[in-house]
Order: structure tokens, then sequence, then C-alpha cells
């Protein structure tokens, strides 16, 4: 698929990527994974069913204790990271629970996995923490990183006022903490003690002594605070790829050696891969028509080593269902692609792309002996490709960093064909974009890479592109554009810093930078009978855009806007700062740390 090229506009990579079988490698994880074994309970266990009264039980007899044996001893030390690391996202090494599996971010429920619902303790929900059921145990492998446990612990209140257990803190075989029997009706209590040195920590619910009815538990906001090394990528040890079959949870380090996805999914299920290290000469996640979940993983490309071919993708979501991405880190790959969105946004699917760090979008592509070819791919760090009409859509808090001979992007976000809906558009929000440089950005006259790109592509129906909501994004020296509205209906940009100082970070100038902000009809869609250009807005941007002559005199290039008043679109309030210095970009990512930190923001695993 192709779209008609424009001078200084990029083109989008269109085509869909064919996608080799793995061999599966390594089962589920957490809750939902690895070979189980039963336990026989002291006794018979009452259970409440969903959505009913404790008092509606009925004993079935049956024995539904649960124990992991998915140990993972070394993959634990590799997810936490300075500060503070929400547990329910981090592997246990030992984990046992009395009726049904232990629960991830909600609570017990009943006898089979994921059938619990939010964590709630004397009514206040709570997002993230474990759902277990005296008599249970888990068990982490600090590795005397860590210096802090919280936590608020107390019965659920899907068991009323029933239930009695007591929760205990176990630190390399010290108790820490002791709740005391709790029941339905005690207040919440909390934890803070200190792990300083400590090599395990064990969280255990017993049943008070008197039977293990309703004994419903919850380990609510459960947090280690930690100062933590990683590992740098060649002292992991990876096996080989997988491929995923099955809905569930999944952890690992996983590498592919050819040019082939190292995580393929082959279901529609629900799957969560999270505390993982992935590397690959092909995507490191593909599949087709997946409910994916990425968190806290760190995902490298490597080199194809196959003549003619770019670096895999970050995650491959082709006729996606649903796609979450959130708090990881891809480094070399050709991004994030979604394609052909299938899924009911009714029950929740969606897309929403939060809290990542992408560096060096790399788009050159192999020699096939370890180099590059000179000739280059169009990829992005984050591209959507007929995704229409779609509600709920959230692009925020990413870091995306691009470094001149390292890299080589078209935008690094663009949306071809895609939508979002006029009561719920596409909210793209508090990214920071530094770099989009061509394949030789010392001596490119021109090149077509740059920040944001909205409205790319041709469409007869005005459904079909726009509906965004572009704001309070930080876009520095992106070479040809900041960012830009190239077509759709109902696009708004507002409130962003878009700076360039025609230099590289190293202070060479930038031949081929060109214009800070533009508005501009590509294909003349706002000339169609029914104009598919119309009511876009351009508001209240602080913007400056530095070109540096080979003479070394500069000219301001802030925005162009051939196409604003056109079918009602608009572009006001939009402050020219004048000529910017490199120091001045500098100065524009301290004040992207500051925001973080302000906004108590955590971005990356």
């Amino acid at each position: 698929m192709s779209r008609s090229a424009a001078l200084s506009l990029p083109r989008a990579l269109r085509s869909s990527l064919p996608v080799g079988l793995m061999l599966l490698t390594l089962g589920l994880s957490a809750c939902n994974s690895g070979t189980t074994t039963a336990t026989a309970p002291a006794a018979p266990v009452a259970e409440v069913p969903a959505n009913a009264a404790p008092a509606d039980f009925v004993y079935d007899g049956q024995d539904h204790s649960w124990t992991s044996a998915a140990a993972t001893t070394s993959a634990l030390p590799l997810a936490l990271s300075t500060g503070d690391n929400a547990l329910s996202g981090e592997n246990w090494t030992a984990a046992t629970n009395g009726w049904g599996p232990i629960e991830k971010d909600q609570s017990n429920g009943d006898k089979l996995a994921g059938d619990g619902r939010a964590l709630t303790l004397a009514g206040q929900t709570y997002a993230r923490g474990f759902g277990v059921h005296a008599n249970s145990s888990m068990t982490f492998a600090l590795g005397g990183k860590c210096s802090t446990f919280t936590a608020l612990v107390g019965v659920d209140d899907e068991v009323g006022d029933k239930g009695s257990v007591v929760f205990k803190v176990i630190a390399d075989g010290v108790t820490l903490f002791d709740s005391g029997t709790m029941t339905g009706a005690s207040a919440t209590q909390s934890i803070n003690v200190s792990v300083a040195g400590k090599q395990q920590l064990q969280l255990v619910v017993t049943d008070a002594g008197n039977g293990v009815s309703f004994d419903h538990a919850d380990w609510a906001t459960p947090v280690l605070g930690c100062t933590v090394t990683p590992l740098a990528p060649g002292e992991i040890q990876y096996s080989g790829p997988i491929v995923i079959t099955k809905g569930g949870t999944y952890s690992g380090n996983w590498e592919s050696t050819l040019n082939k996805s190292a995580v393929l999914i082959q279901t529609s299920e629900p799957v969560i891969i999270e505390n993982s290290n992935i590397r690959s000469r092909g995507n490191l996640i593909s599949g087709f028509k997946n409910r994916l979940t990425v968190r806290n993983t760190r995902g490298y490309a490597l080199n194809p080593n196959v003549a003619g071919k770019a670096a895999g993708r970050a995650v491959n979501a082709e006729e996606v269902m649903s796609l979450r991405v959130e708090n990881s880190y891809f480094e070399g790959t050709t991004g994030i692609y979604a394609r052909a969105f299938m899924g009911n946004p009714a029950a929740g699917d969606t897309i929403k792309i939060l809290k990542n760090r992408f560096r060096n979008t790399d788009g050159r592509l192999s020699d096939g002996a370890g180099g590059y070819s000179g000739q280059t791919a169009v990829v992005q760090a984050i591209l959507f490709n007929n995704v229409k009409r779609l509600p709920n859509v959230e692009i925020g808090w990413n870091e995306i960093i691009n470094e001149p001979g390292k890299s080589r992007t078209e935008e690094n976000m663009n949306f071809y064909v895609s939508s979002g809906t006029p009561t719920s558009p596409f909210l793209i929000h508090d990214n920071y974009i530094q770099g989009a440089y061509g394949l030789s950005p010392l001596t490119d006259t021109f090149y077509a890479g740059g920040g944001i790109l909205l409205g790319d592509g041709k469409v007869t129906d005005p459904l079909d592109s726009g509906y965004a909501r572009v704001y309070n994004n930080q876009i520095v020296g992106t070479t040809n554009h900041g960012i830009a509205i190239g077509g759709g209906v109902d696009n708004q940009v507002y409130s962003n810093r878009v700076l360039g100082s025609g230099l590289t970070p190293d202070g060479q100038r930038l031949p081929a930078a060109n214009v800070g902000l533009y508005v501009w009809d590509v294909v003349g869609a706002g000339q169609l009978p029914v104009p598919t250009f119309a009511n876009n807005r351009m508001e209240n941007n602080v913007v400056g855009w530095t070109k540096v002559a080979a003479d070394g005199k500069t000219s301001n290039n802030a925005t162009w806007f051939p196409n604003c008043g056109l079918n009602g679109t608009l572009c006001a309030g939009n402050q020219n700062i004048g000529t910017v210095t490199l120091d001045m970009e500098k100065q524009e990512y301290q004040g992207w740390l500051g925001k973080l930190t302000t906004n108590n923001v955590k971005i990356g695993p």
C-alpha cells in the first residue's frame, strides 16, 4: 500500500510482514502459569460465588488449593528498578494459595484464574496488589537490593464481615510484621517495614486458627523501594523464541537469532508479557488478532544480518484486538506498529501506549554482514495504520530519543488513515520526542522525518481520519518538522513546546532543518465533495525552529500554515520564541525530567 509523496513529508510503511512459527520454550508464569500441583487443604473450603452474598455459598467438597511451580529465581532482580516497584508487577520464586490461584491486581474471587474483582478494603478500591486466600504464601527474591516494603492489608469486601486471617511479612526468616487476627469488619492496616540487606521476602496469610472459610485476603498497593543496577543486555541469559497459544501472564528472557519473532502470539485470549527481556533479529513481539499487554519489559533489536532487511518491530500488532504497552524500554527497533483495529470498544478494547522509553528507532537496512547497506526503510517509533474510529486511545508520557548515526526514523509518531471519534478523540499528550535524522544528517539537504504527523493518507469519509488531541508534548530537534497536520478532521494541537536549533547534539549543522509547525492539506482533501480536511486547530503552542546556513548565519522558520482557514481550520496564539540554541534544547530535556518528578510519573521499566 502506498500514498502520494509530497515534498518534505514522510512516507509511512504500510505492508504487513510475514511471521514465522517459533518453538514453545516457556510456559505461563505467575497465577495463570506453569505446572501447577494441588495440595489438600485441612478441611473443605467455603467460597463466595461471583455476585452473590456469602450466605449463598454451597460447599462443593473439592480441593481447589494451588501451588506455583514456576520458580524464577533469576528474573525478579532484573525486573526491579531503582525507586518504587509495584510488587504485583514482579515475579515470585514460590507461591501457594488455599483456594484457586493467587490473583494479580484483583481479589481472589473463586477457584478459577482471573475470576476476581477489584481489590476492595473498607469500601476503597485499589488498582494494584494481590488477592489471596488463607492459607497462602508468596516468596520474592530481593537480592539485598531493596530498603522498604509497604502495603495495605485486610479482608476483601467481597466476603462481607466474614473471614478471619493473619497477615505476616517475613524477611530472611525474621517476622517483620504480624497483623493479628483480622476479619471482614476490621479496619485496613498499613505496613511499612525495612527490608534493607534482605535476600528474601515472604508474604504469608494464615487462617487465624479457625478454618479457612471466607478467608479472602488482600495485599493492596504492595511496593518495594529499591536501588538496582540492571544487567546490561549482554549479561542476560536468554532462552530461545516462544510461541504463545494460550492466554495468561508470561515472563522470561527470549531471543531469536534468526530474522523471525522472538515472541509470537497465536491466540486472541488476553496475554500479558511482563518483567521480561527480549532481543531479536526479527520482530520482538508479533501476532495477529491479539489482546496484548506488555509491561516492565526491555527489548533490543539486533542487526537482521539479512541483506535489505531493517531491524524488527518492538511490537507488531496486526488486526489488533486490544493493545497496551507501558513502562517498557525499546532500543534499536522499528517501533510499535498497530494495524486495522478489530476489537470491541464497547467491551473496553482499545490501544494505550504509556510511560515507555524508546531509543534509536532504526530503519537502516542491513548489508547481511553485520553492517548497513546505505538504504533505509520508512519506520516510526509509533505507527497507526488504518486504526479507524477507535475511542479511548491514549499515548502519553513516553520518552523517545534518537541519535544521529545510530537511528533512522521518519516521523516518531504517525497516524495513517486513523481516527478517534468525535466524542473520544485520540489523546496524545505529555510525550518527550528528541531527534529525527536522515541517513547522513550532516550532508542531507532533504529529509522527510519529524516529530508527530496527524492526518496522513487519503480517505473519503471524514470519520476515518482525524479526531486527535495533541497537547503538553515537548518536541526537540526533529529536523524536518516538529508537529504537523497533513489531513483529517478535528485534529487539535495545543499547549506543546516545539524547539529546534538546527544542530546535532554535538553542535554540527543539519542542512535539512525545515519548520516547527505546519498545517497543509497535502492531498487536497479539503476540496472533495465531502471534505476530509476540516475544522483542525493549531493553537497556543510555543515554537522556535532555527535553520543554520552553510556560512553559520541563522534564520527562523517557526510555522508554515498554507491551509489555515480552510473549512474551519484555525491557527492562532502560537508563540514564536525566535532563535533556538543547543543549550535551549538541553534545557528542554531537563525540564522534561523535572516534569516527571513534579507529576510523580515513572517511565520505563
